[in-house]
């Protein structure tokens, strides 16, 4: 029952806000957007190159671990099924 007042309590304020503080309110949401991107520190180019290098080696190696241990594992289940049958 405590919840329900409360929850009537918050929708009643929610609702008194006039439309004009709804826009002052999205103003300064996106001045905070604005402050919060002009704190970003972008990386420079060679270092986006040297990033960008890392993940397809990576994506590269691990490309093969997957393939060598799917090749592995087929032949192992073709081994068994052929002692089988």
């Amino acid at each position: 029952m405590e919840e329900n007042k409360n929850t009537n309590q918050t929708n009643e304020t929610k609702q008194a806000k006039p439309k004009q503080a709804k826009k002052n309110s999205e103003r300064d949401g996106f001045a905070e957007y604005k402050a919060e991107f002009k704190k970003i520190i972008w990386p420079s180019r060679p270092e986006i190159g040297k990033k960008t290098f890392t993940v397809v080696v990576t994506s590269l190696i691990v490309g093969v671990i997957i393939f060598c241990m799917d090749t592995v594992f087929s032949a192992g289940y073709s081994a068994i099924i052929g002692l089988l049958g």
